[in-house]
Order: structure tokens, then C-alpha cells, then sequence
């Protein structure tokens, strides 16, 4: 049985803001919870795992202190960004160490995407990372089972795919505060909760994948008005107002191969 694994950083216990003087530290965290993870995922009944990375430059896990029993896809550029590798082969996604979208609130580090990006939506449903990533994986028939993050991250999880493992490891004050379970404490509770996730699935009970009908219309508002002025005249990118634009295309997977060009493009030519 294979299982997916995405790792983000934001959602991991005992980080709580960006500051690169922290960075060995950063990702020795996030290292540690993408174990607990994989550990989880072989209690419950997983024969391959494959763990790729989804937080900044994507390469932020300590590869001397993987665990051997998993492969891990590091760095950028990469195909379908945070779920590269994705594809029928898998039985079930785990999300580790997300968050929750742009503009929630007490949602540690909260964002969509990059700095730029306000708003995103698909067929008129507003996504964060979550959805979207899910939304990647539904799209060749693999369901999420679990989502660990900020208690803000597990209610956007459980709110959009329904009974899905959620796994809160901290709970935003603020954006760049919070109230964390202390990291040991946390890997178990994700380690449980993977073996929770993977045996259901392992079982033929994993939750539904989540899915975005064809044909995709993907509505991007920028957080400032230059980013749109940057894009704008692709061709086949449709105007809306000062900080929205629009496209369409013909599933998901070509959706969000666009608009994640257009989102790393909009920041260069600012």
C-alpha cells in the first residue's frame, strides 16, 4: 500500500513565525514531525511511502535523518508544486505540518501560496493549500486522510473534506503566536493519527477524494494591484478588477499548473 506524504512547515508544533535565524532549528522540527508521520503510516499498514516537500525553496528536510524506510522528493521546480509525485498508484495523502488560507483568523502563518496571493478559487470555491492540494490528489482519485497543523488548519480540513484524521499540534493567538503542544507530545499525536488514517484506509474506509469538476475556472485575487498589472496580458488570463483575474482550463491539474505559474511570475515582474 503507498501513501503520499506532503510537508509544510507552518503547521508544525513549537513554530510560530518566520525568522530565518532559526533555521537549523526549523528544520530539525519539521524533519522530526515528517517522521512521526512516515512511522505512523508503516503502523498502520503502509508498504511504500513517499514523502515531498511543500514549504519555501522545498528543501527542508535533514536527509541524514529521514527515516530510511521512505523516499523524499526535495527541491523546486517541481510538477504539481507541494503534491509532486501524486498519482493513481497511492491509496492515501497525508498533509503534515499545513495551514490554514490567507486571511483566517488566528491562523499561525496563515497564507495562500506566496505573499501575493489573497484569494484563490476554483469553480467559485475559495481553496488554501489544503484544498488545493487535495483537490491535486482527488483529481487522480486519491483521498486525503489526514491533515496535522494549527487548530485553525484541522477546522479548514475537517470544514471542506469532511471526516478526515485532523491533528492539531497548536493553537494560533494570533497570527505569529501560539499555544503549542510541546514537539514530542506532538510527533506521537501524529504518529497515532497517521496509523489512525492509514489503517482506515488500508481497511476500504478512507474518506472520498476531493474533487473539482472539469472544466476548471480559477479566480486569483492578488493582495495588491501591481501583481494583477504584471500578469494581466497572458494570454488567455481575463481581467476582472484592480487586484482579480481569471482563466479556465480544462481539469484541475492544468488549473493549477497556471496559476502557479502566474503566482511566481506576478512577484518577478512587480
Amino acid at each position: 500500500m503507498k501513501v503520499f506524504i506532503s510537508v509544510d512547515m507552518e503547521g508544525v508544533s513549537g513554530l510560530v513565525q518566520w525568522d530565518a535565524s532559526d533555521r537549523l532549528m526549523e528544520r530539525e522540527l519539521v524533519t522530526a514531525e515528517a517522521n512521526a508521520a512516515v512511522a505512523g503510516a508503516f503502523d498502520g499498514g503502509a508498504t511504500e511511502v513517499l514523502v515531498t516537500e511543500a514549504h519555501g525553496n522545498m528543501r527542508n528536510i535533514l536527509p541524514e535523518k529521514m527515516d530510511d524506510r521512505a523516499t523524499f522528493l526535495s527541491g523546486q521546480p517541481k510538477p504539481k508544486n507541494h503534491m509532486s509525485g501524486i498519482d493513481p498508484t497511492f491509496k492515501a495523502v497525508l498533509l503534515v505540518g499545513y495551514h490554514s488560507k490567507a486571511g483566517t483568523l488566528n491562523g499561525v502563518m496563515a497564507h495562500t501560496f506566496t505573499g501575493s496571493v489573497f484569494s484563490l478559487k476554483f469553480n467559485g470555491l475559495e481553496l488554501g493549500e489544503i484544498g488545493t492540494d487535495a483537490a491535486i490528489a482527488g483529481h487522480y482519485g486519491v483521498p486525503v486522510a489526514m491533515v496535522t497543523g494549527d487548530r485553525a488548519a484541522c477546522l479548514e480540513a475537517r470544514e471542506l473534506l469532511g471526516d478526515v484524521e485532523a491533528i492539531a499540534v497548536k493553537e494560533g493567538v494570533s497570527r505569529s503566536s501560539a499555544i503549542c503542544i510541546p514537539p514530542q507530545s506532538a510527533r506521537k499525536l501524529v504518529r497515532e493519527g497517521a496509523k489512525r488514517a492509514v489503517k482506515a484506509a488500508a481497511g476500504g474506509s478512507p474518506p472520498k477524494p476531493f474533487k473539482i469538476i472539469p472544466p476548471v475556472r480559477a479566480e486569483i485575487t492578488f493582495t495588491d494591484p501591481s501583481y494583477a498589472d504584471g500578469v494581466s496580458n497572458i494570454p488567455s488570463v481575463e481581467r476582472i478588477d484592480g487586484r482579480r483575474i481569471a482563466f479556465a482550463a480544462p481539469d484541475m491539474i492544468e488549473a493549477f499548473e497556471l496559476f502557479n505559474a502566474i503566482q511566481f511570475l506576478a512577484g518577478v515582474v512587480r
